[in-house]
């Protein structure tokens, strides 16, 4: 009669545990003060983000600045703890890599679970960046504007009064070949960049939300379930006996419990990030390479002000100016696009016209008067970059532009909204810019490092060309690009070796208007990937796609795709450029619309080390050298320098 019993009471406590867990998967409803759809969608609100930080919801978008949250509990006695992670851009949970997903709790990590205390139970949580409370990403009080011309000098007067300090910075001048004044500057710069990251604020906004889907799981326990959940489970903050941090969603689901009951809510948030330029442009004193700089004050939409500071999404961007080469450029004033365009005629003309003693022997420039270069249209619906033009044959310059994004994201879709000038005249001359669209690391501290990799000694340092050169196990460095130019579709012939499709390097690039998109992750040559490689190669992206790639040496430190588009497209009111970088993949493409993008360029994690550290977008038109895009279609010291100015547009920057 026993055995009866309990043969008929177990399938009813098996139905009984289906019933309570159905019961509370049915009642768990995340983001109750939104409207009842089945996805929550919600832009990230920027207008604090620089030194605050991305939250979401945030005070503007709700009243309470939290999603509210509601479920019914089991029984009284239990406990309970919410857990999101960003859905969009992660690696599985249960993956070895999953400590890298974007995943958080409530805001206080020093809360766990919460015990039960009413039947309907109601809180509240937001998404905020850094949600493992991480020191690393600590740093000074950053509410006020240290990079400005005041409290530059300040730094400068306090070196001036340590006689040590001052000698060392005259000795440090004379090793740089520079004067003291702006050996003085640079370190004081220095100084003030260093400082910025020591201190006890949450700099929250080194770890920025991602952009994406998020999902909501809620776990619920008794007292013997909570007694089986780890602490560094409990405390998010927390690492476990080897010093890692341990993905809740993976843990949870490895390690199944009669006492823990786990609900994945199927609502889910969705956000995006809209970068725009109506709130300005901020100049960074710690960016402008000439220490005697004074800013066009033409406008108020751009500078330094304390309102800039705050809440412009955008800084104007300084080219670093390579002096790899000399442009050795003929001293002509003339536009390739016009209407009196440079000609074929022309160019033949000038190759023997001019001997090396006229030539200019110098390099590009950027300009020493920050503001003049970027401007904000009036109704701040884009931003202009002008590569200026020239009308003194006795102050010739090349001078390249640009603006950077002032918040930071890892992983995404960024697209870019803009009018680059057409770069190619009806004789398919090149008019000597670069236009680029890109991605570089946020900053060069540790709290920005990529993955550690100890692969052959690790990352090669970006500036370090030599035979040997330095490795880092962790390093910051990290860049994606679109560089398009007018340059061949094909590389080097000796790089092909016997293919049999050599042949097509011969074809003449002059005679068409096609211009190269070009696709590149700076992966350092981290020799880590299963297919790692230098030379030409393919990468497949589907059965009817692959794309061939070329490393210069072993120890070139990016991986680099070339595909054609039509100078037509710079002549529409503007196109858009997009860079997808995922954990695992990397994907290019170009478009008229965000609905009618084309491929342009692939990438994996077996072939070439995928970043993972925050990144910021860049848009620019530089005056690159000739011999970084061989075999060489143009020349760029037979380009004469532009009369009149070159201008594109930057409209908006969208990250999904």
């Amino acid at each position: 009669m026993k055995k009866r019993l309990i043969i008929l009471l177990l399938p009813l406590a098996l139905v009984l545990a289906f019933f309570i867990h159905q019961r509370v998967n049915c009642h768990f409803r995340p983001m109750t003060n939104f409207k009842g759809v089945r996805t929550v969608c919600l832009d990230m609100d920027l207008e604090n983000a620089v030194t605050d930080g991305i939250y979401l919801p945030s005070a503007k978008q709700v009243e309470s600045g939290a999603f509210g949250f509601r479920f019914i509990a089991p029984k009284k006695g239990w406990y309970y703890k919410i857990y999101y992670q960003n859905d969009s851009y992660k690696f599985p949970d249960t993956s070895a890599l999953s400590c890298e997903n974007f995943y958080g709790s409530w805001e206080d990590v020093a809360i766990g679970f919460k015990p039960i205390e009413k039947r309907v139970v109601r809180d509240e949580l937001r998404i905020v960046g850094n949600p493992r409370d991480e020191k690393r990403y600590y740093g000074a009080d950053l509410s006020e504007n240290n990079f400005n011309p005041q409290h530059v000098q300040s730094v400068i007067d306090a070196i001036h009064n340590v006689p040590e300090w001052y000698n060392s910075i005259v000795e440090k001048a004379e090793r740089n070949g520079v004067t003291v004044d702006q050996q003085l500057y640079l370190d004081a710069l220095w100084v003030i960049s260093e400082n910025r990251n020591h201190g006890d604020i949450n700099h929250r906004w080194k770890r920025n939300p991602r952009v994406g889907r998020y999902s909501f799981m809620l776990v619920l326990c008794d007292e013997e379930g909570l007694n089986e959940i780890p602490d560094y489970i409990q405390h998010i903050g927390n690492t476990d006996e080897n010093g890692a941090f341990v993905n809740p969603f993976g843990w949870f689901e490895t390690h199944p419990s009669k006492h823990v009951k786990v609900v994945k809510s199927k609502r889910q948030l969705k956000t995006r990030a809209v970068i725009t330029a109506n709130q300005g442009v901020f100049i960074d004193g710690a960016t402008v390479n000439n220490e005697g700089y004074s800013i066009d004050t033409t406008s108020c939409q751009c500078g330094t002000n304390d309102s800039l500071y705050q809440h412009a999404l955008f800084e104007q961007f300084f080219s670093s100016i390579s002096q790899q080469y000399t442009l050795r450029n003929i001293p002509v004033i003339q536009d390739v696009v016009g209407e009196e365009p440079y000609t074929r005629a022309e160019y033949e003309a000038n190759k023997v016209k001019y001997d090396s003693a006229q030539l200019n022997w110098n390099y590009p420039v950027v300009s020493k008067t920050p503001c003049q270069t970027v401007r904000v249209a009036d109704d701040g619906s884009y931003i202009t970059l002008i590569n200026p033009g020239n009308d003194d044959l006795n102050d010739l310059h090349k001078e390249s532009t640009g603006i950077r994004t002032r918040v930071g994201f890892t992983y995404g879709k960024f697209t870019g909204k803009i009018k680059f000038p057409v770069m190619l005249n009806d004789e398919n001359i090149w008019n000597g810019l670069t236009y680029a669209f890109w991605l570089i690391y946020s900053d060069n501290h540790a709290w920005n490092n990529r993955r550690h990799d100890e692969a052959e000694g690790g990352y090669v340092d970006k500036n370090d060309d030599s035979e040997n050169p330095v490795r880092h196990p962790d390093y910051h460095y990290s860049e994606i690009d679109i560089e398009i130019v007018k340059a061949s579709r094909f590389w080097p012939k000796d790089y092909y070796g016997r293919r049999a499709d050599s042949v097509c390097v011969v074809e003449d690039e002059t005679l068409n208007d096609d211009v190269m998109y070009c696709c590149t992750n700076w992966d350092l040559a981290v020799p880590s990937p299963k297919y790692f490689s230098w030379g030409i190669d393919t990468i497949p992206y589907d059965k009817n796609n692959k794309f061939e790639t070329l490393r210069w040496y072993k120890l070139y430190k990016a991986l680099t795709e070339r595909a054609p588009m039509s100078n037509k497209d710079f002549k529409e009111p503007w196109y858009y450029y997009e860079i997808e970088w995922r954990p695992t993949e990397i994907i290019w493409r170009l478009g008229p619309d965000p609905d009618h993008m084309r491929l342009m360029g692939y990438m994996d994690n077996q072939f070439t080390s995928i970043p993972n550290n925050q990144m910021r977008c860049v848009v620019t038109q530089e005056y690159h050298y000739s011999e970084w895009w061989p075999p060489i279609v143009w020349e760029q010291g037979l380009i004469p320098y532009n009369r009149t100015d070159i201008e594109g547009r930057v409209y908006e920057i969208v990250v999904e």
